[in-house]
């Protein structure tokens, strides 16, 4: 069957042929390659390859998702399988002290925390952090409920993306 896809990369030495290595190593013949640089620090990689099963994508996606990669768009046979987008959000507070690993860890449950920036002066002042979370946009509205949830009760202030 023929999978079309829509990677997005870190714009860094190295990662097409990291995300390509899993199609391989699990039966993908690569068809097509194609990127762009459309965002700082990102590359949109159109990848289009042939799988003999399900199973061999399953283990496909699983393989790229492990490491990170962030899969924005699958087709299989030219129907939509997988369509993600990319929300970011400003969380100003004691954003560090609160445990920001359990912040990140109950994101990740409902999308995936793809980037991070803090800015923190100092120890006893709040910090501010930016995240971009990865999310299959029917769980658009779960992912807002969670992170206002979870900024309701680490008292942070919460900046959206439009």
């Amino acid at each position: 069957m023929k999978v079309d896809t829509v990677l997005r990369l870190k714009d860094v030495p190295g990662m097409l042929i990291k995300a390509l290595e899993p199609i391989s190593s699990h039966g993908g013949n690569v068809i097509s390659v194609t990127h762009s640089r459309e965002e700082k620090g990102l590359v949109s990689v159109h990848v289009s390859f042939k799988v003999q099963d399900q199973s061999s994508l399953n283990l496909i996606r699983r393989a790229l998702e492990k490491q990170r990669i962030i899969i924005s768009e699958m087709a299989i046979e030219g129907r939509t399988y997988i369509t993600k987008k990319s929300l970011s959000f400003i969380l100003v507070g004691h954003v560090i002290d609160t445990d920001i690993r359990d912040t990140i860890d109950r994101i990740n449950e409902v999308g995936m925390v793809s980037g991070i920036e803090v800015v923190m002066p100092a120890p006893n002042q709040k910090s501010s952090v930016l995240m971009d979370v990865e999310i299959d946009e029917k769980s658009n509205g779960i992912l807002l409920s969670l992170v206002e949830k979870i900024c309701k009760e680490k008292e942070f202030l919460l900046v959206r993306s439009l």
